[in-house]
């Protein structure tokens, strides 16, 4: 599989409390996303900021099997985590999924891994691709890891899916609401807890 970055460096001021090591399903938020990653087989690169000493420990088992980057800048953006992310990639392509998303499906990934596969093997150039639900798109995103040298000049006080809007992004639909469901509010906090497990 690819790298996937996860950014958890924000002050996270909607939720009231920061977001990654919110408490999930006997793990964090956090945790719940990279083992998310993980499960999808991918290379996990976590990127800290303002709680930067707590990352460790909302990760909990999962601290010593992903890559923690450090952003000291994170007060500038989202794009400066993503950036501080992209630096580290490995791979031809890479996934970005937020920290607060904790139920979108193993399957999303393998779906888009699918289709950058076969846009490969049919000689069609490479595209940022986003997964869908009922034609609204979500995470987790796999971007052509050729993109980075343009995206890391990018300034960090704009916004990467701007960018990657003009990089002709393609749209996989899944079958799964997970991927747009983003916990920003304690409202919205709160209601996750009460959706049942399920197998993903």
């Amino acid at each position: 599989m690819f790298d996937c970055v996860i950014p958890a460096a924000g002050a996270s001021s909607r939720m009231g409390a920061w977001k990654p090591g919110l408490a999930f399903r006997g793990g964090t938020l956090l945790s719940a996303a990279a083992g998310i990653a993980r499960d999808a087989g991918c290379r996990v690169i976590v990127v800290a900021g303002r709680d930067a000493d707590s990352i460790p420990g909302a990760l909990g088992s999962l601290a010593d099997r992903v890559e923690i980057v450090p952003n000291p800048a994170w007060e500038e953006g989202m794009l400066g985590s993503l950036q501080a992310g992209m630096a580290r990639v490995q791979t031809p392509f890479f996934f970005v999924l937020p920290a607060d998303m904790p139920f979108v499906p193993v399957a999303a990934f393998r779906a888009l891994a699918r289709e950058a596969e076969i846009r490969r093997d049919e000689g069609i150039p490479a595209r940022p691709i986003f997964p869908s639900f009922r034609g609204e798109p979500g995470h987790p995103v796999l971007i052509p890891s050729g993109l980075i040298p343009e995206a890391l000049r990018l300034p960090r006080d704009g916004r990467f899916k701007d960018y990657l809007e003009t990089r002709g992004p393609v749209y996989r639909e899944v079958p799964d609401p997970g991927i747009r469901a983003d916990l920003d509010t304690r409202t919205e906090y709160e209601g996750a807890l009460k959706v049942p497990l399920r197998f993903i």
